[in-house]
């Protein structure tokens, strides 16, 4: 029985950990108004669509505050060739009342897999008398699943990241809402594909960073029980 339940608990961080991790990093950009606002800068935004930066920032504000639940609704309004009119129209607001359920979904996803971790992580110390090694042990193992997953990833989205964009877009939204019209929704004019494309490459990046670092931890922890 013990056996079975450390097994268990070595599954459950190999496969939750990482989850916890790649949201986490995900937040740290797609709830981050400074990243914003460096991408319309980047993409020169306020030349492009005639929106002052002022403007921008109360959108990059909205936005961030709508999908963090501080804000039930998503009302902004900006001004545009000299007049204050609401930024975002009908259909906009509700493909991102979509985009703000999925993130509910993915906060309630990182939360139940935090506590599968440390409920791991404490069944492993606490029935183990080599739990170094088996943390270890899991922590590499994690780590290597997720530099091949990345892998895989990171050449599907070389290949044609708008074609899986799409994919993603059809997965996870039941309609079409998320189809929007370059030419007068504003949404789609801030956030153009190249939004994303950025936004998933650091994402990446940083969760690549941390499971690295989780793998060396790994290391160190099964070096150490070597050494015993």
């Amino acid at each position: 029985m013990r056996k079975k339940l450390l097994i268990i608990s070595k599954m459950i961080i190999v496969i939750f950990l990482p989850i916890v991790i790649l949201l986490g990093s995900l937040k740290a950009y797609a709830l981050n108004e400074e990243f914003y606002m460096k991408e319309f800068k980047k993409y020169d935004i306020v030349q492009n669509i005639h929106i002052n930066e002022a403007s921008l920032h109360k959108i990059a504000t909205g936005i961030v505050n709508y999908l963090k639940d501080d804000e039930k609704d998503l009302l902004i309004f900006i001004e545009k060739n000299g007049e204050y009119v609401e930024a975002f129209g009908q259909k906009e607001k509700l493909h991102m009342k979509d985009v703000k359920i999925l993130f509910q979904r993915g906060y309630i996803l990182k939360n139940i897999s935090l506590f599968l971790v440390g409920f791991a992580f404490l069944i492993i110390i606490k029935f183990s008398n080599i739990w170094k090694d088996i943390l270890g042990k899991s922590l590499i193992q994690a780590s290597i699943i997720s530099f091949v997953f990345i892998f895989f990833l990171y050449v599907l989205m070389n290949i044609d990241f708008y074609q899986y964009f799409i994919y993603f877009h059809k997965i996870f939204f039941n309609n079409n809402l998320w189809l929007l019209d370059p030419k007068t929704d504003l949404l789609i004019q801030i956030l153009p594909l190249e939004f994303f494309i950025d936004i998933a490459q650091r994402t990446l990046m940083l969760f690549l960073g941390i499971m690295f670092l989780t793998g060396w931890i790994g290391f160190v922890l099964v070096r150490h029980v070597m050494k015993i």
